[in-house]
């Protein structure tokens, strides 16, 4: 038996990737302390996952959606706006076939709708219909045989794979503590009425076991004055953080990825120095999900032959997902978003927050077309007196084109998009004129089988009879220089030299002489 030099590498073998819809229901009760609703405004919301597990054949997801509820309350002289908060727990179990508790899970949540009816003046019921994502990952390692030793009569075939390695996702809490003040002008706070939180990355750097993040947090505070007019006023602030992270099995020639989410806010209304309520104390808790990807070349054997003994092969087949390309692009996108009849004009806009989506990839022509979709929420306020705050969605189509080399019908796409940038222009006072700039993030892989050589001996009960010394032959179909230098016991690069060939390109009919070592 000949002695193979092999390389032990970690895969991971995606065993189940998968999206699920759950719907939650609650219903919510106005306290006593305030007053009944007459008109709905606004109903929004973020969901964050509290719990995740491989089980067998399934996953279970626990988490929480926290919904956000404005409305007009019924008499004027309480007030222009109210708000009612709740949190409503949800659990989803999704069927995973293969899947066994010791196996990695990557999850994601977000609201795909929310909608409500209104019961009576005191009872309002929430509905959400949330899009989960869920991903396992079978861990292992794998040996490649990369060479032989002593092989200055073997020839061998090498294939260059590459193959994607990555540590667990790590995932910890990040807690951020603030003491905001309200700018000058700005009259003091009465009631907090809405509170959105939006984290991004903004640096990742990856370390031996460990990974530098950096990001920031875009807040949006309304809320109402606290004198006579009782208006509604807002606020935006910029929250940047750096948090260390721990990752086992991370290094720094990994390529990092990493995404936050909200877990719950916190406020609380304080008085300055003056005695006026032109502060507030917030807390943010966020969760950090990260991941390192490493990506390793290898020329691995698939084949061998002996030019002076007959040779026994042991094989094994493997479906080995491999990486294409890592592809990435920012692109700048434009729209107008129209006011939907019967619906106040816009006096000034509170927010404007969008979520950018992945709705279809198709793989054609050598290049992978992208198609998504960004929903924009709008949120304004209006000197309509009977809605002085209102809302509304648009919906805004996007795609993008990636010309890479080597991908098929068979390549499978992983792709992220990220909303890098939100900017809007109020033309007049019934469309907004928008612009984005979306970052798009696409892997490329492909699965394929691969025929990969573990053991090579002598083959005792081969005939090895001589072959001719030299030999006329014609290229057949399927053929190529390696499946004809092992006929004959040659090798390739004889035959390119004796018949003065550049490149290993041969076709049917092909006259080449071969002559034996």
């Amino acid at each position: 038996m000949f002695n193979l030099l092999k390389e032990e590498i970690p895969i991971g073998e995606v065993i189940c990737q998968k999206c699920s819809q759950t719907r939650v229901e609650s219903d919510i009760i106005v306290p006593d302390i305030k007053p009944d609703i007459k008109k709905i405004l606004d109903v929004s919301g973020y969901v964050c996952i509290t719990q995740k597990q491989v089980q067998q054949d399934k996953v279970f997801v626990q988490g929480n959606v926290h919904m956000t509820v404005l409305y007009v309350p019924d008499g004027e002289a309480i007030g222009k706006i109210k708000n009612l908060t709740v949190s409503k727990e949800f659990n989803h179990t999704i069927d995973c076939r293969g899947a066994m508790p010791d196996m990695q899970l990557a999850t994601e949540a977000e609201i795909a709708n929310m909608d409500y009816t209104t019961v009576n003046s005191r009872k309002l019921n929430l509905r959400c219909t949330l899009n989960i994502g869920v991903k396992v990952t079978k861990a292992s390692n794998m040996l490649f045989s990369t060479d032989v030793e002593e092989n200055e009569n073997i020839a061998l075939k090498k294939d260059r794979l590459r193959i994607i390695s990555g540590t667990d996702t790590s995932e910890c809490k990040i807690i951020l503590r603030e003491q905001l003040e309200l700018p000058s002008g700005k009259p003091t706070i009465g009631e907090i009425l809405k509170i959105t939180a939006i984290p991004s990355s903004t640096e990742l750097c990856m370390m031996e076991n460990k990974a530098v993040a950096k990001g920031q947090v875009r807040v949006c505070v309304l809320y109402t004055a606290d004198d006579e007019s009782n208006s509604i006023q807002f606020m935006e602030y910029t929250i940047p953080f750096t948090e260390i992270i721990d990752a086992v099995g991370a290094t720094e020639d990994m390529d990092g990825e990493i995404e936050y989410s909200l877990n719950d806010i916190y406020h609380e209304i304080r008085e300055d120095s003056d005695g006026e309520a032109r502060t507030f104390g917030i807390e943010l808790v966020l969760n950090a999900s990260l991941k390192g990807n490493r990506v390793t070349d290898i020329d691995s054997i698939t084949d061998a032959y002996s030019l002076k003994l007959p040779l026994s092969l042991t094989t094994k087949s493997h479906k080995i997902e491999q990486l294409l390309e890592n592809s990435s692009a920012e692109i700048s996108h434009k729209d107008t978003a129209h006011l939907p009849s019967m619906m106040p004009d816009i006096a000034r806009v509170y927010d404007v927050s969008s979520r950018a989506s992945i709705e279809n990839i198709s793989v054609n022509d050598g290049k992978i077309h992208v198609y998504g979709k960004i929903i924009t929420n709008i949120l304004y306020l209006s000197e309509n007196e009977e809605t002085p705050v209102a809302s509304f969605d648009h919906a805004s189509d996007f795609n993008h084109t990636f010309a890479l080399t080597g991908i098929n019908d068979k390549t499978i796409c992983d792709a992220r998009t990220y909303m890098n940038h939100v900017s809007y222009t109020l033309s007049g006072d019934s469309s907004l004129d928008l612009r984005f700039v979306i970052g798009l993030s696409v892997k490329s892989l492909i699965t394929c089988e691969v025929t990969l050589v573990e053991n090579i001996d002598i083959n005792e009960n081969e005939d090895f009879s001589p072959t001719p010394c030299m030999v006329i032959y014609f290229v057949q179909n399927g053929d190529s220089l390696w499946k004809i230098a092992k006929h004959y016991r040659t090798t390739v690069e004889n035959i390119k030299i004796l018949n003065e060939l550049d490149s290993d390109t041969i076709y049917p009919g092909q006259q080449i002489k071969i002559m034996a070592c």
